[in-house]
């Protein structure tokens, strides 16, 4: 079930401080999706000089709360005796609200670390100080690799527990998750399919990369101890070649197909880390993939699938061999360079006649 819808069910308020928290959900609720959700892709435009990445607004927020309860159906499934306390569902649900804040007054690098600052801003005076800690350490937490959730300490407010550990996992994870074609700007992408402009007229070059990855992304199913993604690649896209801005501020190219088995070990990763902080009987042991290629009409041509468990110790270095040694034909790896080199070699024997 949604947890904000089941938030909103709520008739009891004994497991809370004091009785108004139903309609203290709402004013909070409002004023971030009044505020600062419609505010945060602006921003992202604004301070990003190379484009914006993907949609952050409340559709985002939409889809992390989403994800969130799917994460948490699969644990109440797993272990009959698991259940959040509605304070928590509040905590949790309030933390996802706040989790991409920042960005409003810091770079995308540095969002995570003004959340506190944000929320003591527009929501101080809704929450206590003890609220506004822990509400900022979990949406804190959402992003970082200095182990931030591993810091955090289970609290206790006004005598109530919060697990912090575990919903900043579920938060993170969520947000991992949060992921399909809503999240591209699909009418510039169209305009960019269109043929009639020069491509990159209307996204920045080193952004369509990963709207083109958002636009492919068809479906994320979690259930039982298994993450399932699949994806729709038009073949159009695969000898394309696309850049991507590193942190060191230089060019990378890449191919949509390279991107998406990159990307998809990434979330391997960050299942990997959240697993840690979540019931024993629940946590995630595979992320299965499917990739459809598809054809000029949307006909699949080629599946590629592939399945990532843990193997060995963690590490990007290992990402060559988890994945390339499933998705073999004969010697050939099928990476984006092999498939854009049959495609070219194709485009070439057309042409040729």
């Amino acid at each position: 079930m949604n947890i904000e819808a089941q938030f909103k069910n709520i008739d009891n308020f004994s497991g809370f401080p004091n009785e108004d928290y139903g309609s203290l959900y709402l004013q909070l609720a409002k004023t971030f999706k009044d505020k600062i959700h419609p505010e945060i892709k602006t921003k992202i435009l604004e301070i990003e000089k190379e484009g914006y990445y993907n949609n952050h607004g409340i559709e985002h927020i939409n889809m992390v709360i989403d994800r969130a309860s799917k994460i948490i159906d699969t644990f109440t499934e797993n272990e009959s005796t698991f259940s959040l306390s509605t304070y928590e569902l509040f905590i949790l649900l309030i933390s996802i609200h706040l989790h991409d804040a920042g960005h409003l007054i810091g770079k995308r690098k540095e969002h995570a670390n003004k959340v506190h600052e944000m929320l003591s801003r527009y929501c101080g005076k809704m929450l206590t100080a003890a609220e506004r800690r822990t509400i900022g350490d979990i949406a804190k937490a959402h992003g970082g690799k200095d182990d931030p959730i591993g810091k955090l300490v289970d609290e206790h407010i006004s005598g109530f527990e919060i697990r912090t550990q575990l919903l900043a996992g579920i938060l993170r994870l969520a947000d991992e998750l949060a992921e399909d074609k809503t999240r591209a700007s699909l009418g510039l992408l169209e305009l960019e399919d269109d043929s009639k402009d020069e491509p990159n007229t209307h996204l920045d070059k080193c952004s369509e990369v990963f709207h083109r990855f958002s636009e492919s992304l068809d479906s994320i199913r979690v259930q039982g101890n298994e993450i399932k993604i699949s994806f729709c690649v038009n073949k159009r896209l695969l000898n394309r070649v696309f850049e991507k801005k590193k942190e060191d501020g230089s060019i990378e190219e890449t191919f949509l197909l390279d991107e998406i088995y990159s990307r998809t070990y990434k979330t391997f990763l960050e299942t990997l880390y959240c697993n840690r902080f979540f019931p024993s009987k629940s946590r995630f042991n595979v992320v299965k993939i499917k990739i459809d290629l598809l054809g000029e009409y949307d006909e699949t041509f080629r599946t590629i699938s592939y399945e990532l468990i843990e193997k060995g110790y963690p590490s990007t270095e290992s990402m060559n061999s988890l994945i390339h040694e499933q998705i073999k034909d004969g010697e050939n790896v099928l990476d984006g360079v092999y498939f854009a080199r049959i495609i070219n070699e194709e485009k070439h024997e057309k042409e040729s006649v």
